[in-house]
């Protein structure tokens, strides 16, 4: 939005980029839709230089359909049409009254009309080229004048401006650098002049948005045109043209649209440019310029194409880091139960689930008898492959929905969703039983028997207000166990 300190400015300056009197009625004639042609032909007739290029303009093979030449401003308005004579007309002005010379300072004004005229050939022959009808008339005007806003900064902020543009060679750069340094960018300042001189609020909305990304790819609007026409006319002017070319290849269609539309602006450039006073700019080889932009496309899919393999084997790197953390976080390594941490978790949760829904919860705590003696006598490692082959036995012995796991050294805790005091001494009964009928592994070709101690308890044998105090009776009762001679369950 343009600051009213700004605008103050812009109002004030007398350099501002302005109309004669003849274009402005010829604009407000415009307007009108019901115009007649000769007192539009009669306020151009006040520029003889103006009617001279009309007339030439006129008499180009683009427009010649007949063969008879334009003799009159008044058939060479006919054969233009009324908005292209306006538009022209408005242009030649701007470009008459302002200069079209190179600067070495500030803003190269040779180039900006090189660029404005390329950009208006550039909307209007792709409207000329899509599917669907456009005012390419009015497209032309609007393309005409997106920058036009750059002559008005050039003339109210002068020196500014020139550090603005200074060093900037994308043109999409210029409008931040504005926004950065003066507060607006060049296409505000253009549709707010437009409106001054009163150009249709659709060419100043047009103007305002060009330097926007068009949404539709499928139909363009005219306003979309005007969108990419700056884009299309840098293929001319900007570095390597053909990286332009490819970033436009998502709304130009396939590569005969690309080629006959180059084709068709590069052909209309040189006859624009004569009737401004203006070099046109260099020729370009389509068909070259479509094959670097395809290799270019190419390249940056193969590209592209490495960089997601590169980021799929870095997720799946991050995968297995994350599934190695989570497994460290949850289970105990030597025997794969869940951990002190995780189990008490888990209980806090189950605890909480069993009070709220009024539900049986049971604990059982079971201790290896005489695992240290197991130690000593066998090595720590033969340990280990008890603590393994115990948790293994554990699992097997538990209903679906039993959660085990290791709560520290030989000590092991199930907890028993949904299961009553009689339930879970059962379930300590079996397992012990196991225990007592069969050798837990082999040491030499000789049996090895472990036994257990066992405390059990159950929600409903107190009044448990935190899960910690019925993990501590569990415990207590898995002790009394040991001291009353080990290999047995307590359950009071």
């Amino acid at each position: 939005m343009i600051s009213d300190a700004l605008r103050q400015s812009l109002a004030a300056c007398p350099n501002l980029p302005s109309l004669p009197a003849a274009v402005l009625k010829v604009i407000e004639l415009a307007r009108d839709p019901d115009v007649k042609l000769q007192p539009l032909v009669e306020a151009l007739n006040h520029d003889p230089a103006l009617t001279a290029r009309l007339i030439s303009l006129a008499n180009t093979v683009y427009y010649t359909q007949a063969g008879r030449p334009a003799n009159t401003l008044r058939e060479a308005v006919e054969r233009l049409g009324l908005d292209m004579s306006v538009s022209l007309a408005l242009g030649f002005s701007l470009a008459k009254g302002y200069g079209n010379r190179a600067q070495a300072n500030g803003l190269d004004l040779h180039r900006y009309w090189q660029r404005s005229l390329t950009s208006a050939v550039a909307a209007r022959e792709l409207a000329r080229h899509v599917p669907v009808s456009l005012d390419s008339d009015t497209i032309f005007t609007a393309a005409l004048l997106q920058d036009i806003g750059m002559l008005a900064l050039d003339a109210v902020e002068g020196p500014i401006y020139a550090d603005t543009l200074h060093g900037t060679l994308q043109h999409d750069d210029i409008s931040l650098r504005e926004r950065i340094d003066l507060g607006a960018d060049h296409t505000e300042i253009g549709a707010w002049l437009a409106a001054s001189w009163g150009l249709s609020p659709l060419s100043c909305e047009w103007i305002r948005y060009s330097h926007d990304c068009p949404v539709n790819r499928q139909a363009l609007s005219g306003s979309e045109c005007v969108m990419l026409s700056g884009r299309l006319a840098d293929i001319w002017l900007a570095p390597d043209g053909h990286k332009t070319l490819a970033l436009l290849e998502p709304w130009l269609g396939n590569d005969k649209f690309r080629g006959e539309l180059l084709s068709s602006i590069q052909e209309q450039l040189p006859v624009i440019a004569e009737l401004f006073d203006v070099d046109a700019p260099g020729k370009i080889d389509p068909h070259q310029l479509l094959f670097e932009s395809k290799q270019l496309l190419l390249e940056r899919s193969l590209n592209l194409h490495e960089q997601l393999q590169a980021q799929e084997r870095e997720l799946a790197q991050l995968r297995e880091s994350n599934a190695k953390l989570n497994e460290a976080i949850r289970f105990d390594p030597l025997t794969r139960l869940f951990n002190r941490q995780y189990l008490v978790q888990m209980f806090e949760d189950c605890f909480c689930e069993a009070q709220h829904d009024d539900l049986p919860l049971s604990l059982v705590f079971i201790d290896l008898d005489h695992f240290k003696q197991i130690n000593d006598e066998h090595g720590h490692h033969f340990g280990d492959e008890v603590l393994r082959a115990f948790a293994s036995l554990l699992q097997r012995s538990c209903e679906p929905g039993t959660i085990v796991g290791r709560y520290g050294g030989e000590e092991f805790l199930a907890i028993l969703k949904n299961s009553t005091h009689a339930e879970a001494s059962a379930f300590a009964d079996a397992l012990c039983a196991k225990l007592r009928a069969q050798p837990l592994l082999q040491r030499a070709g000789a049996p090895i028997f472990i036994t257990a101690s066992v405390g059990v308890v159950s929600l409903s044998d107190g009044n448990f207000s935190l899960p910690k105090e019925m993990i501590h009776v569990a415990d207590q009762r898995m002790y009394l166990s040991k001291r009353q001679g080990r290999n047995r369950i307590t359950a009071q």
